[in-house]
C-alpha cells in the first residue's frame, strides 16, 4: 500500500481510471443540468424568472466546459 501511496503522489499528473469515472459523471450530471434549465427556461412565462434560469444553465455549460477542459 505504501508503494502505491509514494507513486500516487510522486506523479499527479496522471489521473486513476476511478476519477476519471467521476470526471465523466461530473460532465454527464453538467451537461443533464444544462439541458433542464434550457427547457424549463424555454417553458417559462416570467421574463425574469426565465433569465434567471438561462443564467443558471450558463453556469452549467461553464463548468461543463472547464471540466473537460482538464480532461484534454
Amino acid at each position: 500500500m505504501q508503494t502505491n501511496n509514494q507513486q500516487m503522489t510522486s506523479d499527479r499528473s496522471m489521473i486513476s481510471e476511478k476519477e476519471l469515472l467521476y470526471m465523466k459523471d461530473y460532465l454527464s450530471w453538467e451537461l443533464l443540468a444544462m439541458k433542464k434549465c434550457n427547457e424549463s427556461a424555454n417553458l417559462c412565462t416570467d421574463p425574469q424568472l426565465k433569465q434567471l434560469i438561462k443564467q443558471v444553465g450558463e453556469k452549467h455549460k461553464q463548468h461543463y466546459q472547464t471540466i473537460l477542459s482538464q480532461l484534454q
